[in-house]
């Protein structure tokens, strides 16, 4: 009897902690990150190029937030970033006040190679992303991001067209909307390998049968 007591309690207790995870509400708002690379050896393609070309991004951890709306909202400050990689998901990206958010999938890459005036280089790139923001008792909700970097040096006065020795610096700005719903997910690459394995089976089992 008292260990039938004790399963009761215990399947309450799940219960009523699915049924707190299930009311609570979405993540509904926006803010922005702003920040820094942490040195020149982040800027592996010099001097030719800074952040154009990268596919590994190496920040430095500390963060300026603004641009708090909605359940962001007091926000603004100093938050965290992560370095990462736009090869792989998921990855996280950056905290901020009890909030964590994960990059789930990468958009298309769009870089503007260097180009020189007035003994000044620059280059840029940018791209798009989906995610999932948790924490501060809120369930766990998609985000939308924008984000882009602009490196920028002083031209090299023997070379033209490359950077001068320990000049090259670069900045980012990332840009974030949470959807107010569940996070889409995205495939893994391995995953659609398999259901496109799984699609090409089916055909040929109907090609087999109509033959």
């Amino acid at each position: 009897m008292k260990l039938n007591k004790v399963l009761s309690a215990v399947v309450l207790a799940s219960a009523a902690l699915a049924t707190t995870s299930a009311n609570a509400a979405f993540v509904i708002g926006g803010l922005s990150f702003t920040g820094f690379f942490q040195d020149q050896a982040a800027l592996t393609n010099l001097p030719t190029s800074m952040v154009s070309l990268l596919t590994a991004f190496n920040v430095k951890p500390t963060a300026n937030v603004g641009g708090d709306t909605g359940s962001f909202s007091g926000a603004s400050g100093a938050g965290t970033a992560t370095d990462f990689n736009i090869t792989s998901v998921p990855q996280q990206m950056f905290t901020e006040d009890g909030f964590s958010f994960q990059i789930l999938g990468w958009g298309p890459v769009v870089s503007g190679a260097m180009n020189c005036t007035t003994l000044q280089c620059v280059d840029t790139i940018a791209f798009s992303g989906v995610g999932e923001v948790t924490g501060n008792g809120f369930q766990a909700t998609g985000f939308t991001m924008s984000w882009s970097a602009q490196g920028s040096c002083n031209e090299s006065t023997t070379t033209a067209g490359q950077c001068a020795i320990g000049s090259g610096t670069a900045s980012y700005s990332a840009s974030i909307s949470a959807t107010g719903s569940e996070p889409t997910r995205v495939p893994e690459p391995a995953s659609l390998a398999l259901v496109g394995l799984a699609l090409a089976g089916v055909a040929l089992a109907r090609k087999a049968k109509k033959a």
